[in-house]
Order: C-alpha cells, then structure tokens, then sequence
C-alpha cells in the first residue's frame, strides 16, 4: 500500500495556514482535518492491520489446539455483497491429512472442502470494521445508480486490501510470528472459485512472485485455473 508522503500532508496544511493568515482569518490557523484521501489510506490500513491480527490469532490458536497437525496453508473465500452491505469473507485452513486425492482431484486449494472451512472468530471480530465500511461508502449515495457505484468501489478497494492482508499474514507466518509449527512454505491466499475469471488475479494479487516458487502446488493450480 502506498502511504501519501508526511511532507506532502505537512506542506497542504501549511498552505492552508498561510492562506487562512493573509485573509485575516486566524480560526482556521488550526490544523485542518486531512484531505479525504489520506483519510481513506489510513482507514485501510486500520483495516489490514485488524484482518491481520484477528486472521494470525486464530491460525496460532488452531495450530495450538491441533499439535500434530501439519498446516500448509490458510485462504479467504466466500466473498460476499449485495446492493446493501458487504460483509466479513471467511478465513478457512487445512492439513496435510485432510488433503483428499480422487481420479486426479485435489482438495488441497479448495478451501469449501477443508478441514476448517470456516474459522468463526476470526471473520467475527472483523464485523464492525464490515458494518463502518458500508457505512461509509454507501452513506452518499442518494440513489440505486450512486448506491452501485459505491458498492462496486468498496469492492474492489476491498480486493486490494485483503490481498495485502495476505501478503502480510504469509510473511508474518514465515518469520514464526503465528506459531513455531508452520512450515516454511505456509502461504496465505485468497482462493475464491465462485468468482469465475477473477480467481486467478485474487491469487496473483495475494501471493508475492517469489512465495509463489516457493509453493509449486499453488502455483500449479494457478495455472491449471488460467487454463480453465
């Protein structure tokens, strides 16, 4: 994600000071709320680190409880929104023994057909973040063309986001911040099959190139999704 620069904000609320003192309004010398951008940067931020923290403790907490189980891999799917809302996706794991092998079908990267399918608290815990977001977004709109354009965006914004959640719960993962029993090729990934052609872009989008070498599985059902 992008930061906007410190001394870009610092030089706009300057040039805000100047501008209220040469035309002798001094109330507004106080510093101005930050431009809506910068605002929208630092709430998905908020956002991330939140997914982050709630997706990292409940993978330590199934991997405390599971000691001789074997993790290779979390996902986020089950994305959902409709014309009002959008709400939390679920965070799903699994095991080496839970992978299922038939006539040449792997359940290892379909995350419906996992051993925990659906970790409740960790997509619990992000619901106020789902209800401020909507809330946000949609607020605007004054009508169902306005109201589907601020439903799309959120959705994309939203992609983009967790995405990097990914990107940072792998690299979290790795260094052995989630648990000492997580392999060195732990990946975390967004693996929604319901979304058709979309589904190999949320991959790329939330796997880093070189973790990608590093999981051949992964990336062989990346490419056996492209071809499809």
């Amino acid at each position: 994600m992008t930061t906007p620069p410190i001394l870009g904000r610092r030089s706009w609320i300057r040039i805000r000071r100047i501008h209220a003192v040469v035309n002798g309004d001094r109330r507004r010398c106080r510093t101005p709320p930050a431009p809506a951008r910068y605002r929208a940067v630092v709430v998905w931020q908020a956002f991330e680190a939140a997914w982050h923290d709630s997706g990292c403790h409940a993978l330590a907490g199934l991997a405390t409880a599971c000691p001789g189980e074997r993790l290779y891999a979390a996902a986020f799917h089950l994305f959902y929104a409709d014309g009002t809302v959008i709400l939390p996706p679920a965070l799903a794991a699994n095991s080496e023994t839970a992978v299922h092998h038939n006539d040449g079908y792997s359940t290892r990267f379909t995350p419906p057909e996992w051993r925990w399918d659906v970790l409740d608290a960790a997509s619990d815990a992000m619901r106020p973040w789902y209800q401020r977001l909507t809330e946000e977004y949609l607020a605007p709109a004054t009508d169902d063309a306005e109201r589907d354009l601020a439903l799309e965006s959120l959705w994309t914004a939203h992609d983009a986001a967790m995405a990097r959640v990914c990107k940072a719960m792998t690299t979290t993962a790795r260094l052995g911040g989630i648990h000492s029993s997580l392999p060195a090729t732990f990946v975390v990934v967004i693996l929604e099959g319901q979304r058709g052609d979309e589904e190999a872009d949320l991959i790329r989008a939330s796997v880093d190139p070189l973790v990608l070498t590093t999981v051949p599985e992964l990336a062989e059902h990346l490419r056996e999704t492209e071809e499809a």
